[in-house]
């Protein structure tokens, strides 16, 4: 059996745009369009033989059925997966040549492809996965790029001379994008015939071999099964084999069992007994578990990822055994010099389910509760006691927060906060606090609301930090372009640190074209924290235009990193355009712009929605010019999940690096 050497690139030719008349212009623009789509189908098709040529060189798995329509063959493997070959087209393009060396590397024009100086591996090594390039063409159409990081960066492809490889062709006859010659069964071999290699291709197909997981019902997130420290879980699978073999990281235990009664698998994972056992000798949290099923010389192999995880059956019960809450530096514990004392178990035998005055609360997940307190509070802290379900709290009045001696706390976890009964903000703070933390919370906002509503004198709203991560943050947008903040401050916010991080903020309506008018951090005049984060969020038609995502006096530093901005406001007007970043207020901070992504789903051309780095002046400090976000060619949430309803938005595999990661 050959391996594969050899695949071709595809690019397009450039073209004048000229014309006498409007006629002439639009049938010209018209003609434009086609060939970019031309260009995209062709670039995508590329990647896409790419990946499949990878996954069949890897090896591990069988061919159990093939499928061809129309040019495009599709191989259901072993592993009840599928990858497809599709044949190209007649072109006009240079086409330089991708081989993969007998060392296993990838070349081009004759060039092993190196990654910070180290050859790119097409078939793995023991303990290293091979790598799929990706590639595209320049936006002027004239060179060939290559990203080893799915999309993230990108450099120019060279020859051996050290020369970018062209995209154009000379002009002259016409070239073509088939990868390759032939496909067809022989026997019990797929055999492919690729485009100038003089042997064939052939992978065994074996129907008699199976392995596949059944993706688990519970605790199944993002590609991850996640399993709580010393637990037990199980799922399904589809296995057929004389020999079947189950390996998982190291502290782990994996089991296979089969019914042969009913002939159905069952795949058993139990994560370590805690964290306390990852050491790098012993365990890993994070890895995969591998299921194997062999027939004679024929192997079917499939993976899972699996995450240990803390999951936590009561907090109640563990703080009032003497157990810590700790979050980023902060420790919740009843008792000692800094303990918070007594606690209130809120459940469905509780003679009140009102929350009335200060205090720590833990409230189970069977339950809803109601915030009825009239007047300003000390301090609260509210938990959902199962760190696997949220607890209910609708809020009949807004959270008001008095702090007096720089002690006191608003935390607020796991917990489904409803502010829907509110005309107002969700919490004001009127005092100054030591902490301000919201985790792992769905919360539900009024167009034209705040999350944190802060008004105290001129002076720290916050000693220590302002934290919010892994929230779900629903605005209503019934009506359209309310202006809603997550935090807005009249004075400075604090000294120390704003972590906004893995939240999804999105506007929900009966359509989904309505927007909200958003910003995360508003401090205008005032001056802002010396240390803030934006990171990893997901942004669902939070358009930042008449307010930036973050305005205030920068003197500190600001980053940005990982972000996804999705917009779909079809109004025809221009108060969307351009969103912006930051109004750094004349400041002279540092701020960092990392990774960043803009797509816009609407129609119009005229009003798409754009976004740029600054609104104002932009800061002597900022190196860089003051762009816009490049509009992303497709839909990040193709292949994903986009549910408007639930608020879940999972990118596809291509954009995983971008957003929340919550869902």
């Amino acid at each position: 059996m050959n391996y594969f050497k050899s695949i071709l690139l595809t690019a397009f030719a450039l073209f004048a745009l000229a014309s006498c008349d409007t006629d002439d212009l639009r049938d010209d623009v018209d003609n434009l369009k086609d060939r970019v789509s031309s260009l995209e189908a062709q670039v995508n098709l590329l990647n896409d033989n790419m990946t499949a040529i990878k996954r069949l060189l890897e090896g591990g798995q069988s061919i159990t059925n093939v499928n061809e329509v129309s040019g495009t063959y599709t191989l259901t493997l072993s592993d009840g997966s599928t990858i497809k070959l599709t044949q190209g087209s007649e072109g006009t393009v240079k086409i330089p040549e991708i081989t993969v060396n007998t060392d296993g590397q990838w070349e081009v024009e004759g060039v092993v492809l190196t990654q910070n100086g180290t050859p790119v591996q097409a078939v793995g090594t023991p303990g290293t996965d091979g790598i799929t390039p990706k590639f595209q063409i320049t936006k002027d159409g004239s060179f060939w790029q290559v990203s080893y990081d799915d999309g993230a960066t990108w450099e120019y492809v060279k020859n051996e001379k050290g020369e970018k490889v062209s995209a154009v062709s000379s002009g002259e006859g016409g070239s073509t994008d088939t990868f390759f010659e032939s496909a067809k069964v022989e026997g019990d071999f797929f055999v492919i015939k690729l485009t100038s290699e003089s042997e064939p291709i052939s992978i065994p197909i074996v129907k008699d071999v199976i392995c596949k997981i059944v993706e688990p019902t519970k605790g199944f997130k993002n590609g991850v099964w996640e399993i709580g420290y010393g637990k037990t879980a199980t799922t399904e699978i589809e296995i057929k084999g004389e020999n079947i073999i189950a390996n998982g990281p190291a502290g782990w235990t994996v089991s296979v069992s089969i019914d042969k009664s009913t002939n159905k698998a069952t795949l058993s994972v139990t994560a370590p007994a805690n964290a306390a056992t990852f050491t790098r000798a012993t365990a890993d949290n994070s890895c995969e578990v591998t299921v194997q099923a062999n027939t004679n010389a024929s192997w079917a192999v499939a993976k899972i990822q699996v995450k240990a995880i803390e999951i936590i059956d009561s907090y109640y019960e563990l703080y009032n055994s003497g157990g810590i809450i700790e979050i980023n530096g902060i420790k919740i514990q009843k008792d000692g010099t800094n303990g918070y004392g007594e606690a209130t178990l809120l459940t469905s035998e509780s003679e009140s389910k009102e929350i009335t005055k200060e205090g720590i609360y833990f409230v189970k997940s069977d339950i809803e509760v109601t915030y009825t307190a009239k007047s300003s509070i000390k301090s609260l802290i509210l938990i959902g006691d199962n760190s696997t379900q949220k607890s209910k709290c609708v809020l009949n009045n807004p959270i008001s927060i008095n702090g007096q001696d720089n002690i006191q706390e608003l935390v607020v976890i796991n917990m489904d906060i409803d502010g829907g009964n509110l005309d107002n903000y969700i919490s004001a703070i009127v005092g100054t606090l030591k902490n301000i933390i919201f985790i792992n919370n769905n919360i539900f906002i009024n167009e034209g609301r705040n999350l944190i509503n802060c008004t105290l004198a001129d002076k720290d709203n916050v000693t220590n930090q302002i934290l919010l991560s892994q929230n779900r943050i629903k605005i209503k947008a019934n009506t359209n372009w309310k202006a809603t903040r997550i935090l807005s401050f009249t004075v400075k916010p604090t000294n120390n640190n704003i972590t906004f991080t893995d939240n999804i903020v999105y506007a929900a309506a009966t359509t989904e074209t309505n927007a909200t008018n958003g910003c995360v951090l508003f401090a205008s005049g005032k001056d802002l924290p010396n240390n803030i984060t934006i990171s990893n969020n997901t942004f669902i038609n939070f358009i930042s235009n008449s307010q930036p995502l973050v305005i205030g006096i920068l003197n500190g530093n600001i980053h940005y990193s990982n972000l996804l901005f999705y917009y779909n406001y079809a109004n025809n007007d221009s108060k969307a355009h351009p969103a912006t970043l930051l109004n750094a207020g004349g400041g002279n901070g540092i701020c960092a712009f990392d990774k960043i992504i803009r797509y816009d789903k609407s129609d119009n051309d005229t009003y798409k929605t754009t976004l740029k780095l600054f609104s104002g002046t932009v800061p002597n400090s900022y190196s860089g010019d003051n762009v816009f976000i490049p509009n992303e060619r497709q839909n990040p949430f193709d292949d994903g999940i986009f549910d408007l309803d639930k608020g879940i938005f999972i990118p596809s595999a291509e954009y995983a690096q971008y957003g929340a990661s919550i869902n």
